[in-house]
Formats: C-alpha cells, sequence, structure tokens
C-alpha cells in the first residue's frame, strides 16, 4: 500500500511518516544524503597500478569512511548548538573522507560475473569522456572544453579512484591529505595522477565565483534516520494540519524519495507523492546495477572553469545597452539576486533578509500564484514577505533562467507533471576552487593574475546519469525550446525561443553560440561560454559493507 493512499493514515497527516523507509544510514557513505557542508575540501584522483595492493589499500582505511549517521549527527549538533548560541559554534570540527570508483576502476578490482549488471547503465560504463558530446562540450579539439584538453579525466589521464577529504580546519586536512598521500603511493598500487582543493570563499561564504549565493534549493529526502518516532533524515517543518506536510519538508523544498538518490529504496512516482511500489524487496529497485550496490549512489564530478571577467563584462555591456541596472541583469539570467533571494519574490532589488530567511527563500512557485503554508506553531513564525505570483510568461524571472531551467517546480513541461520533475532532481555537493575574482562594477575591464584558473568543482548524487544529470544538462540546459516552450502574451507577438541555460547552457554546433529570452518575447544573443568544463568523471561510491566485502576482498 502506498504511504498516502490511505484514508485512515491520512487523517491527521503523521502516520506517513512512519510508511518512509528506514535509511542504513551506517552503510550510506556522508556527503550523499548527509553533506559534508565544509569550508576545506580536497579531492585527489588515483589511478590503479597493481589492483592486489589497491585492494589491501581499501581494507585499510575502510574504517575511516564516513557514514551517513556520523555526518547527520554532527551536523545536528551543529545546528543545534548555533540556535542555541545564536552564533557559530567555535572548536566543534569535524574531518570526512569518502571514496568512490570509476567503472575502469572497478573493472580493476571486481570480477566480471559481479560487475555485468552495471553493464545496463551506460553512461556509468562508457564514462564521462566518451558522454561529453551528449552533454554539448567542444567537438574542437583545440577548445579548452574539450577532452583531449582537460585536467582530469581526459586523454591526459585516468582517475579511477577519487577521494573526498573536507573538514573544518585547513590545517588538520591538511594533515589529513598528508597522511592519505603517504600510504598512497606505487608501494600501494596506486597512483596519484590530479588533486584539487575546493575551498568555501572567505569573502563571500556559500557563494560561487560569480558572486550568487549557492546550493539554497536542494531535495528533501524523504526516509527515517533512526526508529525513533519522527526522527527523519530530513527535518519537518510545516504543520500536520497543512496539506503541504505531504508534499514539502519546508515551504518549497520538495520531498522525494530516496531511491532517486541512494540504490536499494522506493523511488518517486511521477505522477503523485506516492512512491513506485516495490515488486521484489530482495533486488535493486533501480535498473541497471547488482544487488551490491545497495546503499550506493552514483556520483557524477564535474570540474567547471568560470570565466568571472568574462561574465560580468558581458553582463555590463548588456545591462549599458538596455538601460539596466548590472546587478539585476546577471540575476535575471540566474534566477536570483546575489543574497540568493530569488528575483520571484523580490523582482526590483535584492533583499538579504528574504535570503536569509530559509523559511521564504525557497518557497516560490512560476506557473501559479504561491500561497501562504503553516509552519509548526512552536516555531511562532508567519512568512513576511510578498507571495510570489504566477509568472508563467517570465515577466519575473525569465523561462530560461538557471534556476527555473533546471528546477521548472509546478510548471508544465515536456515531461508534463511537478511530481515528473522530481524524478530528476540531483543532490548537489559542490564547492568553488581558485582564488576570488574581485569584481568592481564600475571599473571593468579587470585584472586576473591567475588567467581565469578559479570555478566550481561540481558533484552530485543519484541513481540514474542519464535520466538525472544528463536529462537535466542536455534536455532541459541546453535546450532553446525545454523544459518550458515559447509564451506569448497575445497572439500577434512573435515569440523568441527562452533560449539556453545563459550560465551553464552549451550549444553543441560550432559558432557555440546561445540565446537569452530576458523578458517576454525580448532575447540577446550570447557568444561566449561562461563556464568551461575542464575535466570530471562518473564515479559509484559503495556501501561501507561494499567496500569492504566486495571492493576490497581479496581472491
Amino acid at each position: 500500500m502506498a504511504p498516502f493512499e490511505n484514508e485512515e493514515l491520512n487523517k491527521n497527516n503523521v502516520a506517513p511518516l512512519e510508511q518512509e523507509p528506514l535509511l542504513h544510514v551506517d552503510q550510506i557513505q556522508g556527503n550523499i544524503l548527509g553533506g559534508f557542508n565544509k569550508d576545506f575540501q580536497q579531492f585527489l584522483f588515483f589511478e590503479i597500478v597493481d589492483p592486489n595492493l589497491a585492494k589491501q589499500w581499501i581494507q585499510s582505511i575502510s574504517s575511516q569512511i564516513s557514514t551517513t549517521q556520523e555526518v547527520v549527527t554532527f551536523n545536528r549538533l551543529y545546528q543545534m548548538m548555533w540556535a542555541r548560541r545564536g552564533s557559530e559554534p567555535t572548536g566543534l570540527i569535524a574531518t570526512w573522507m569518502n571514496i568512490a570508483f570509476s567503472y575502469a576502476g572497478l573493472k580493476k578490482l571486481v570480477s566480471e560475473e559481479l560487475l555485468k549488471d552495471f553493464s545496463k547503465n551506460g553512461p556509468f560504463t562508457l564514462g564521462m569522456k566518451k558522454r561529453s558530446g551528449t552533454l554539448g562540450d567542444p567537438k574542437d579539439q583545440t577548445s579548452e572544453g574539450n577532452p583531449k584538453n582537460w585536467v582530469i579525466g581526459g586523454d591526459a589521464n585516468s582517475p579511477e579512484v577519487l577521494l573526498i577529504i573536507a573538514s573544518d580546519s585547513e590545517l588538520e586536512l591538511d594533515k589529513k591529505v598528508q597522511e592519505i598521500k603517504k600510504n598512497s603511493t606505487i608501494e600501494s598500487g596506486l597512483k596519484l595522477v590530479y588533486e584539487e582543493a575546493g575551498r568555501n570563499r572567505n569573502d563571500l561564504p556559500g557563494h560561487e565565483h560569480f558572486g550568487f549565493r549557492d546550493g539554497i534549493s536542494q531535495p528533501a529526502v524523504r526516509g527515517r534516520f533512526s526508529t525513533a518516532s519522527g526522527d527523519m533524515l530530513t527535518k519537518r517543518w510545516i504543520d500536520p494540519s497543512d496539506k503541504a506536510f505531504l508534499t514539502d519538508a519546508e515551504p518549497g523544498e520538495k520531498l522525494v524519495w530516496p531511491g532517486e538518490f541512494v540504490f536499494g529504496y522506493p523511488c518517486q512516482n511521477d505522477q503523485s507523492p506516492d512512491p513506485v511500489p516495490v515488486e521484489n524487496e530482495d533486488l535493486p529497485i533501480q535498473y541497471g546495477v547488482p544487488v551490491w550496490a545497495n546503499n550506493g549512489s552514483f556520483l557524477v564530478v564535474r570540474r567547471l572553469r568560470q570565466d568571472v571577467a568574462g561574465f560580468w563584462e558581458f553582463v555590463l555591456e548588456k545591462a549599458k545597452e538596455l538601460n539596466m541596472c548590472p546587478t539585476l541583469m546577471g540575476t535575471k539570467m540566474v534566477g536570483r539576486w546575489p543574497s540568493g533571494a530569488p528575483l520571484m519574490r523580490s523582482p526590483e532589488t535584492d533583499n538579504q533578509e528574504l535570503a536569509e530567511d530559509n523559511h521564504a527563500n525557497n518557497h516560490f512557485l512560476y506557473g501559479s500564484d504561491t500561497t501562504n503554508i503553516k509552519l509548526s506553531p512552536n516555531l511562532n513564525y508567519a512568512d513576511p514577505f510578498p507571495q510570489a505570483k504566477e509568472d508563467s510568461f517570465g515577466r519575473r524571472c525569465p523561462i530560461s533562467a538557471h534556476i527555473r531551467k533546471v528546477n521548472p517546480r509546478d510548471s508544465a513541461t515536456d515531461i508534463v507533471s511537478e511530481f515528473s520533475s522530481l524524478t530528476r532532481r540531483i543532490l548537489r555537493r559542490g564547492i568553488p576552487f581558485g582564488s576570488p575574482l574581485n569584481v568592481n562594477l564600475s571599473m571593468p575591464p579587470y585584472n586576473d593574475m591567475e588567467n581565469g584558473n578559479r570555478g566550481l568543482m561540481f558533484l552530485c548524487y543519484q541513481t540514474r546519469i542519464d535520466f538525472q544529470f544528463e536529462f537535466l544538462t542536455k534536455r532541459w540546459a541546453n535546450s532553446p525550446e525545454l523544459p518550458v516552450g515559447s509564451k506569448c502574451t497575445n497572439s500577434v507577438d512573435i515569440c523568441p525561443p527562452p533560449g539556453e541555460d545563459p550560465i551553464i547552457g552549451q550549444n553543441g554546433d560550432g559558432n557555440r553560440g546561445r540565446t537569452f529570452t530576458y523578458t517576454t518575447n525580448k532575447s540577446m544573443d550570447i557568444m561566449k561560454e561562461f563556464v568551461i568544463p575542464t575535466g570530471g568523471e562518473y564515479y559509484f561510491q559503495p556501501s561501507v559493507d561494499a567496500l569492504k566485502t566486495v571492493i576490497g576482498r581479496q581472491a
């Protein structure tokens, strides 16, 4: 029985919580369902040169791999202390580590029999390099974004194992990294082929290099953290008497079944809040993976260089042509103000107070008027900001703005419903790399001492790479028409297509040009890419048990 179909269960809207699956948080690696959320991270990419020695190394570090149970427990303590003190707690430090393997790496470590079911999962078995054309990356081999020139995962190296080490302390991170490097040598069956330092910005914490706050909108993953009553992985803020209690964790944060992100759990139904029924609990629910993949996830890693100077010079040029504030022009391309305040709820100016209100900064729709949602009475909270009005034509937030392209919310799309859109969500865990470029909007051009070597280490977790990450990239971000087609205010208007995503969208044609419809019926050409792929790979992140008993198992 689906948990939301029975009227008895629905009378007070509380019982469905107990119908959500108990998550094996001691088996799921950290950073999948519980984000590391660390300011300092190091990415170590290895090639396997001796499988037997590599297996010994895997066994030796397996006890150091962080679990969702550990990470979420720490994050809860951190948040509790911050709430009680009214300021960020100092001295509370943790260092986490997780591990993932490319298909090429697994082939060196695991028998063909145990890997055969992965063969049904094309993107993972092929790897990102061979899928770069699908992602819209440049075909011209002289282009920086072509795999031939990638710094990681292209022709130059084979990153078969990825270790992510993350800490609240740069000193503690460095100590752990040096320890791992010392024990991860040729004598351990490994060769370090590349490393990248991810760092939260000191000048603008939580912001990416273009200067916009990142990571606000994430799926709220369903599931019970423990057997204790009401102990959910994702805290529920909404009053059970409000109908949104069944679909949202808090206003605008849609609940998604965990099988979209971790193998072995119910997946999201594309027609309702219910899960996809489980026919055989002894088999993985998702297709294309072996049984031992349960409690694991696919990890997409993509090194994206950001041309910060080029982005803001373009914004300034277009803003001048349109007699528009440059910050507003950039905001229309992103869909949020630099603070993170959504354009839908603050269409004229940035609003820091709105940006910092986690009950309001993600609460908005596009296809219909947004209404108030009642939160739990003990919060004593009422949303103080004007609610967003229906914006089907993109008058407030352009239809191809970045956040609208990849998460159309309630808008009617090419895959029909809002619930269908939930099946395409991903859990993002990115972090900037490189030093910030100080941008003074009144004094371009910009003197870039690092020649643009900055960007985002983009990471996301999902159980279907083609259905989630690749779909969002190829079918929505790179399309001039999808997910929502042209809109006109009347039958006389000539409708330009909404255009590609102006931030991450790519045009696979030779000229690489894109269009951006910045308001109803008015568009501009974008002939330069501001985000350039410079490396990446598709990985599988196994459960703690599978790491020891399958991947690290000695013959």
